[in-house]
C-alpha cells in the first residue's frame, strides 16, 4: 500500500480541486459551440455528427482504461490524461480547420474518460478511507466548475475571442491538475500486479450488460449532454438570443445540478433513492419538456418570453436529474464483482455506443425538423428514467436491505 502521508480530510480537499478543475477546464468550450459551429461553416446535422466523434476515443478508453488503472494504478493514468486532454483542447481551441478538428475531438473524447475513469476510481477508494459518500458531493463540485467555466464564457463572449480565452483557460487549468494530481499521490490507488484476473485480454470476458444501469443512465444523462451541445445554439439561432444571454439556460441548468447533488444526503434520509430519483426525472424532464414546447409555439412573436419558459425549464430539469446519474455510478459499483476502475469503464462503455447513436439521432433530426423538435428527445428520455429506477436500490445501505 501506499504510505499516508495526507490526512482523509486533506484528501478529499485535494478531490474536489482536481473535480471542479475538471468540469472547469472541460466545460470550458461548451459556451463556444456556436462560435465554432460558425468558424467551421458547418450544419446542424455535421457540427453534431462531428461533435459526438468524441465517443470514438471514449469507446477506446473506455474499453481499456479501467483494466489499465488497475494494472498501472491511477496516478500515471491522471498524469497522462492530463497531458493528452488539453494537447486535444489546445488544438481545438488554436487552428479553425475541420481536419484538425476531427482527430483533435476524438483525442478529447479519449483523454476525458481516461481521466473521468481514473479520478472517478481515486474516488471510490478514497470513500473507503474517508467512510463518508463523497463521490457524488464531488460530482458536485465538477458541476460547480461546470458552471463557473459558463459564467466566465457568458461574461467574455463578445469580448475576448475563443482562441484567447480558452487557450488562457487550458494553460492554467493543466498546470493546477498536474499540481493537486501529484499531491495525491501518496494514496493513488497502486497497480494490481499480481492480479491477471483483470488483464486488457479479460475485456470482453468481463463485460456485463446491465439493463437497468445502461438504460437508467443514458435516460438521465442525455438531457444534460443534450444541454452542454445544444442549449447555447438553441438560444442563438433558434430564439434570436444575442451575446452572453445565450449561455443562461446552461448556467441554470448546471448551477441547479450543483444544488440538486451537494444536497441529495437530505433527500434520501426522507425517502428511497429510486423514489427521488422517480419524482426528479419526471418533474425534471416534463418542465424540459414545457419550456422546449413554449419555444416552438411563440418564440417568433414572443421571443423572451420563450426564452425565459425554456431557462426556467432548464433550471428544474438540472435539478430534477441532477443526483440521478452520480447514483446510478454508486448503484453499479455496488451490483458488479469487478473493481470500480473497471466497472466505470464497462458501464460508460456500454453507454458511450447508446450515447453516440443517440447524438447522431439529435443532430439529424434538428437538421430535418428543428432543433426544438430534436430536444424532445432527451426530455422523453429523461421521463422514462422510472422504468431502470430499481437498480439504484443496490446504490445504499437502506436500499440493500431492503431489496433483501
Amino acid at each position: 500500500m501506499n504510505k499516508q502521508v495526507i490526512t482523509p480530510e486533506e484528501e478529499f480537499k485535494t478531490l474536489t480541486k482536481l473535480f471542479f478543475l475538471f468540469g472547469f477546464g472541460i466545460m470550458s468550450w461548451i459556451p463556444r459551440f456556436p462560435d465554432f459551429k460558425e468558424q467551421l461553416g458547418l450544419t446542424n446535422g455535421q457540427f453534431g455528427s462531428i461533435i459526438s466523434l468524441g465517443n470514438v476515443g471514449a469507446f477506446i478508453s473506455l474499453l481499456t482504461v479501467g483494466h489499465i488503472v488497475h494494472k498501472l494504478g491511477s496516478y500515471k493514468v491522471l498524469i497522462a490524461s492530463t497531458c493528452t486532454l488539453y494537447l486535444g483542447f489546445i488544438l481545438i481551441a488554436s487552428i479553425s480547420s475541420t481536419f484538425i478538428f476531427i482527430p483533435a475531438v476524438i483525442l478529447v473524447g479519449f483523454s476525458s474518460s481516461a481521466f473521468h475513469i481514473s479520478v472517478n476510481s481515486q474516488a471510490f477508494d478514497s470513500q473507503t478511507r474517508i467512510t463518508k459518500p463523497i463521490v457524488v458531493k464531488l460530482h458536485g463540485i465538477w458541476t460547480i466548475g461546470a458552471v463557473s467555466t459558463g459564467l466566465v464564457s457568458g461574461f467574455l463572449i463578445g469580448r475576448v475571442s475563443a482562441t484567447v480565452q480558452l487557450n488562457i483557460v487550458y494553460v492554467l487549468v493543466f498546470l493546477f491538475k498536474i499540481k493537486y494530481i501529484n499531491k495525491l499521490r501518496p494514496v493513488t490507488l497502486l497497480p494490481k500486479l499480481e492480479d491477471d484476473h483483470y488483464s486488457v485480454k479479460q475485456i470482453f470476458k468481463s463485460l456485463r450488460f446491465d439493463r437497468l444501469i445502461a438504460g437508467g443512465m443514458i435516460c438521465a444523462i442525455l438531457l444534460e449532454i443534450a444541454m452542454g451541445d445544444w442549449s447555447n445554439i438553441f438560444a442563438r439561432e433558434y430564439l434570436g438570443i444575442k451575446g452572453g444571454l445565450i449561455t443562461l439556460p446552461y448556467i441554470l441548468f448546471m448551477s441547479a445540478m450543483i444544488a440538486g447533488r451537494l444536497g441529495i444526503s437530505r433527500i434520501i434520509d426522507r425517502m428511497p433513492i429510486n423514489r427521488a430519483a422517480n419524482i426528479g426525472s419526471v418533474a425534471g424532464g416534463t418542465f424540459f419538456l414545457i419550456g422546449v414546447l413554449a419555444s416552438m409555439l411563440f418564440g417568433d412573436t414572443h421571443q423572451y418570453l420563450a426564452f425565459g419558459i425554456f431557462s426556467f425549464g432548464c433550471l428544474m430539469a438540472g435539478l430534477g436529474t441532477s443526483f440521478v446519474v452520480p447514483s446510478f455510478f454508486n448503484a453499479a459499483s455496488a451490483r458488479s464483482p469487478y473493481p470500480s476502475a473497471v466497472v466505470i469503464g464497462q458501464i460508460g462503455l456500454i453507454n458511450n455506443f447508446l450515447i453516440f447513436g443517440s447524438k447522431w439521432v439529435i443532430a439529424w433530426t434538428a437538421q430535418f425538423t428543428s432543433l426544438a423538435v430534436a430536444l424532445l428527445i432527451p426530455a422523453v428520455m429523461a421521463l422514462s428514467v422510472p422504468f431502470f429506477s430499481k437498480a439504484l436500490l443496490s446504490g445504499n445501505a437502506k436500499g440493500q436491505a431492503e431489496e433483501k
